[in-house]
């Protein structure tokens, strides 16, 4: 039965903030406070490990793990080879907002529970990546990263290959082809290898959307939505927001507005040509707000997470005005309300999730979901408390042609030993995680579970992976499998999970 379970961060002190699932299904939880009262966020991370059931709620913490920098708002997300990198910060120690460009790596090989270390970014060439600057890792295991704010700029960097860092996007005569500015976008990793937005600022069309061609290194046009999805502007405040946008199984994606509305896109079959926006269901209605663009609630800032089954949970609120200690006034959404999409209804407002959890009387902004191995979903909100959702059986269930199917798996494994697994869909069928520039936690690569007798469950860390796509159909996909040295011998049953979606099983021997 769908539920919350309920557990604490390792302090009293802690505000658990952005998650990120690792390669060896463990979640790295950021602490974003900096115990300063500065606000500029913390430079601490902790590891939660599932217990020896796979449950996360009652897992095991290690950590501090502490990072040079402090920071909060940043871009993020891990690379093919099983490491996590974080670039820039809205807020960091040190630095006037929005002008943080420091990256840091996290191996999560290295000592006893992993290691932060600079990134090699040249300054002050690739600078102008920096504070709340989006990412996405590409196909080819290379990450995108927007200028911000306010530019149009892109940037490449290979974590593997010279030169690590170019700009992106320049036409024959080395004019950047993106039009919109970068300021508040959210980016999705689709089908294609493609990456889409819908822009912020900066462009003659406020419904205009846009899409990064990494085959050609051009940013094209993807249409324009048929409802505007930005809110531009609440009372004079220049809000400039909007919210998640999830790939879909089916190879379409649900762009959820600030205003409240959503959008479907589906992409065209030629990846250089525009694809095609309509209306999808709207947020419910807020009734009698004069801060609502729509009428509707909104998600100023908000997550979304894709269930197995293929469903949606995202979050909004009602508009309010805030006041800061230096009565500055703004708008956001708030409290949080979790609701959710279903691409089988025809429903024209989204529903409310049948069981709020209890810690959400705050804005959406503060929400971070996170989609476990199990299918689970893990929200944190800035606070000491976390919770783990349990979806109904249903949404657990996903269709047969999603699932990871292994080609190729050593019977035997040897401990202290790397082994080779090659199958499909190991990537899974989206990312399943969005929230835009300020926290990205892409889950689109292949976990290798191990299970025995009255439910033991051991992950094996993967890396090296042949492809960081998504949905990759058909296509055979790699990836290296690493079996510590103190895992106990014997029969296992061994299966590749990619987006809580597990793969037919196994036989294999440890030894």
């Amino acid at each position: 039965m769908a539920g919350w379970q309920y557990f604490n961060a390792p302090h009293d002190y802690v505000q658990a903030d952005t998650m990120l699932l690792l390669t060896d299904g463990s979640v790295l939880v950021h602490d974003g406070n900096d115990r300063t009262g500065q606000g500029k966020g913390g430079p601490d991370w902790y590891r939660l490990t599932p217990d020896e059931a796979g449950h996360y709620h009652t897992g095991r913490w290690s950590g501090p793990l502490t990072m040079a920098t402090g920071r909060l708002d940043f871009a993020s997300g891990v690379l093919a080879d099983g490491r996590v990198y974080v670039v820039g910060g809205e807020y960091a120690t040190g630095f006037e907002d929005d002008t943080c460009a420091l990256g840091e790596i996290f191996d999560p090989g290295a000592g006893p529970h992993g290691i932060w270390s600079p990134m090699d970014k040249p300054s002050p060439d690739y600078d102008f990546v920096a504070g709340d600057c989006s990412s996405m890792v590409l196909a080819d295991g290379r990450v995108l990263f927007a200028a911000n704010p306010y530019t149009s700029r892109t940037a490449i960097w290979n974590p593997v290959a010279d030169p690590h860092w170019v700009e992106a996007g320049l036409d024959s005569a080395g004019a950047q082809t993106k039009v919109g500015v970068n300021n508040e976008e959210t980016w999705t990793l689709l089908r294609s290898g493609n990456v889409l937005t819908v822009q912020i600022t900066g462009a003659t069309d406020a419904r205009n959307a846009e899409q990064y061609v990494p085959s050609i290194d051009r940013w094209v046009s993807a249409g324009h939505t048929t409802h505007d999805l930005v809110v531009g502007a609440i009372e004079g405040f220049d809000s400039d927001e909007i919210g998640p946008a999830i790939l879909l199984p089916s190879g379409k994606v649900i762009a959820i507005g600030g205003t409240g509305r959503t959008e479907i896109y589906t992409p065209n079959p030629d990846p250089e040509q525009p694809g095609t926006w309509t209306a999808g269901p709207h947020m419910p209605a807020d009734v009698d707000n004069p801060y609502s663009p729509a009428g509707f609630l909104t998600a100023l800032d908000a997550p979304a997470v894709l269930l197995p089954g293929g469903k949606v949970i995202c979050v909004g609120g009602a508009t309010r005005a805030e006041t800061d200690k230096n009565a500055g006034v703004s708008y956001w959404s708030g409290p949080t309300e979790f609701l959710v999409y279903d691409p089988t209804s025809r429903a024209g407002t989204l529903q409310r999730l049948a069981k709020q959890p209890r810690n959400r009387d705050h804005d959406t902004w503060y929400a971070s979901l996170l989609l476990l191995p199990n299918g689970h979903v893990l929200y944190s909100c800035r606070q000491q408390t976390l919770a783990e959702y349990t979806p109904d059986a249903a949404d657990l269930n996903p269709q047969a042609s999603w699932r990871p199917r292994i080609s190729t798996c050593p019977t035997r494994l040897a401990r202290g030993h790397t082994a080779t697994i090659t199958g499909v869909r190991f990537n899974g069928m989206s990312q399943a995680n969005s929230y835009g520039d300020d926290c990205q936690s892409p889950t689109n690569f292949p976990l290798v579970r191990l299970t025995r007798g009255s439910g033991t469950v051991k992950y094996l860390r993967t890396f090296g992976l042949s492809s960081m796509g998504v949905a990759t159909g058909s296509m055979e996909v790699t990836t290296e499998v690493q079996v510590p040295a103190d895992l106990p011998t014997g029969r296992w049953t061994l299966a590749v999970v990619a987006n809580g979606i597990t793969s037919p099983t196994k036989e294999i021997q440890i030894v």
